[in-house]
């Protein structure tokens, strides 16, 4: 799933325990081993959705007297077990327990048929939606606000569990001027009476209840192929009449998305690669052979990213999925990340830098103020399933371990789980477990602070002490790991360094290896290290962000996600500079000077920067988020402070007022640390 704009967060809680015997969820009670789905989707003006559903249905306890399922807010016409009608069915809305002439012992079967019909109720993102205008009808099989997220309820009677997998036969009835395209293949087109016509599809695989989907319309067919071993796969894109142009062109990567995926992670595992555009309420569903697309198809970055995502599922979250919603970084964090090893071969090069640093930014910068808080990755609070974190926060996280790891390393080991867990379900224990085993690295700290605790650390070098050596230098390199909103230190931490000379031209890459607050270690170059740079590349995912600077021209030179802009007044030779904004307190004042500096963060500015390329900056208060707590009492003005080297104190430079929305302009930047403030007396 990929959600085009923030959607309120609000959980509706729906009964997902079952009091049928005892307190256990459905899925630990019942196992629907295959749906026949038959429907009539033809009202457009009332929106009633008519269906039945024979459910081959199999005992996980012994003595179960109740088949308990959900359906959300249907009218039930009948229900028969085993064939024999069954009118003594409890069913408050959410909740059907249907009882059995005899109990099952665990591993026995019966056939549960139930016949309903109803205004399907669709929650913001999920549910069964029609719409008059367009005359089309689809489902979206993932709620982002009702619990459990799984929807396949609003449509058809389900367990409604990540870890339940069945396959399906999906017999829709629609008008002739209209297509029903379901998830599978399509088995069959059976003309029905008074005008309508019976679409058949199957999902031969074994696939959770809410990546089951229809999509009913005035469809176009655009086909396209992809060769596997022994095979053809077929790749169908179904779309209005007047998408189809721009379509062909969006649509044209889908076979380099499936040779890449397919050279990493192995072949696609389901009978064919679809997409349907539907009236979509503010993103794209996954669904297994059939994704759901918003309208308009376009061949733009953004678009395309949408199709490279859902098609990315198809390995990280429909061959595998996620145990519980409190896994669900492995279906979206690892999808996110993905795009990766895929922007390079459909995109210009930089995209991937581009793409990464978004992604990274992203989770900074928004992810608290979108998803209420930090949150660890394991054991997400339902409210935030499908937020930023689970997303981005998921995606920097492999990011990361694809630094500790290396290609060679990790991708083969993705695949490896991919094919040992596949049509099954996987918690995010399971998943270290099985990568640490096959890579045979131990990654317990690297969970622990990444995965199953909420913020990020932070790494600063303090100071650097060289000494010569051997025509070269030896150096002490001291560095502190600081917290956003972590609650302990990483142990182990493997930290990238890049050490400059003083004009900036020779450089040398290095790892230190952090554990706790305060680390030092050595490490031996053939020149005198002038400054160094903590994780340049943005290889590591870390409570700051990087951005070189080349500056070799007047202008202004854009900062994403910084809160501030650089001009260039007058330019020299070529300047190579590295801005850094930390999203953690900058270091406390050592005198008593009567300001209250920023708890949340800073910015460092490293480079040789001579005296003749003349720099401003303009630095911008985050009145909604980053600097709300500092701004809480409306000061009339705030401070830009600054300071040389973490060895030296703040001292004040320049000033803004609340008139001026709290912009600072500050003349001549120079290498060094630079945090905002306010004062605490009104005096200077």
């Amino acid at each position: 799933m990929k959600i085009l704009k923030i959607l309120a967060l609000v959980s509706v809680l729906t009964a997902q325990a079952v009091q049928a015997q005892t307190d256990l969820h459905l899925y630990d009670t019942v196992q629907v081993n295959h749906h026949n789905l038959y429907f009539d989707i033809r009202d457009f003006k009332d929106h009633i959705l008519y269906g039945k559903a024979e459910l081959s249905v199999q005992s996980r306890l012994d003595g179960l007297k109740y088949v308990p399922l959900l359906l959300q807010q249907m009218q039930i016409d009948s229900i028969l077990v085993d064939g024999i009608h069954t009118p003594a069915y409890q069913y408050n809305d959410t909740l059907l327990r249907i009882p059995l002439a005899s109990s099952l012992s665990k591993g026995e079967q019966a056939k549960i048929t139930v016949v309903y019909h109803g205004k399907p109720i669709a929650s913001s993102f999920g549910g069964f939606l029609f719409n008059d205008s367009l005359r089309m009808a689809h489902n979206m099989g993932a709620s982002i606000n009702d619990i459990p997220h799984s929807y396949g309820r609003g449509w058809f009677p389900a367990v409604d569990d990540f870890r339940s997998r069945s396959t399906f036969d999906l017999y829709f009835r629609v008008d002739n001027d209209l297509k029903a395209i379901g998830s599978g293949i399509l088995k069959d087109t059976v003309p029905a009476g008074d005008n309508t016509m019976i679409w058949h599809w199957q999902v031969n695989q074994p696939i959770p209840e809410y990546l089951v989907n229809v999509a009913v319309g005035d469809y176009r067919k655009i086909e396209m192929e992809h060769r596997q071993t022994g095979k053809t796969l077929p790749i169908d894109i179904y779309v209005l009449p007047e998408e189809v142009e721009k379509a062909r062109e969006a649509y044209a990567i889908v076979p380099k998305i499936l040779e890449i995926m397919e050279k990493h992670f192995g072949e696609y595992a389901f009978d064919r690669v679809g997409y349907v555009s539907v009236n979509s309420p503010g993103g794209a569903m996954e669904h297994v052979g059939n994704i759901s697309m918003p309208l308009n198809p376009t061949p733009t970055y953004s678009y395309q990213g949408l199709i490279i995502h859902e098609l990315i599922h198809g390995w990280f979250g429909n061959k595998v999925t996620c145990a519980t919603a409190g896994d669900m970084w492995l279906n979206e964090g690892i999808t996110t990340f993905c795009p990766e090893l895929v922007i390079p071969h459909v995109f210009p090069p930089d995209q991937t830098k581009y793409y990464t640093d978004n992604t990274m930014l992203g989770v900074l910068s928004f992810a608290p103020k979108y998803d209420g808080g930090y949150y660890p990755l394991q054991n997400m609070p339902v409210k935030s399933t499908y937020g930023i974190t689970t997303y981005n926060k998921g995606a920097i996280v492999m990011h990361t371990l694809r630094y500790y790891l290396g290609d060679d390393l990790l991708l083969p080991a993705l695949k490896a789980y991919l094919d040992a867990f596949a049509f099954r379900s996987v918690t995010t224990d399971e998943f270290k477990a099985f990568i640490s085993h096959h890579t045979g690295k131990n990654l317990d700290d690297f969970f622990d602070l990444w995965v199953k605790q909420p913020g990020y650390p932070a790494f600063e070098i303090d100071s650097i002490v060289s000494t010569p050596v051997n025509g070269g230098y030896k150096e002490t390199i001291f560095l502190e790991q600081k917290l956003c909103h972590a609650p302990e230190y990483g142990r182990n931490v493997r930290v990238p360094i890049t050490l400059f000379d003083e004009e900036g031209k020779q450089s040398e890459e290095v790892e230190a290896t952090v554990t706790g607050e305060k680390a030092t270690f050595l490490v031996q170059t053939p020149f005198k290290p002038a400054y160094g740079i903590v994780n340049k590349n943005n290889d590591i995912a870390v409570a700051s962000f990087t951005q070189p600077l080349q500056i070799d021209h007047t202008g202004k030179y854009p900062l994403r996600g910084y809160n501030m802009e650089i001009e260039c007044k007058q330019a020299a030779d070529t300047v190579n500079c590295y801005m850094q904004h930390y999203w953690v307190a900058p270091d406390a004042l050592k005198s008593a000077l009567p300001v209250t500096l920023s708890d949340s963060h800073y910015w460092r500015l490293a480079g040789n920067i001579p005296s003749e390329c003349l720099l401003n900056g303009i630095f911008m208060a985050d009145t909604e988020n980053l600097d709300s707590d500092l701004l809480k009492d409306n000061p009339e003005e705030i401070l830009v402070m600054y300071r040389q080297t973490p060895s030296d104190d703040w001292t004040e430079l320049s000033t803004g007022s609340s008139e001026q929305k709290y912009s600072i302009q500050v003349n001549h930047l120079k290498p060094g640390e630079y945090c905002l403030a306010v004062r605490t007396n009104g005096t200077k």
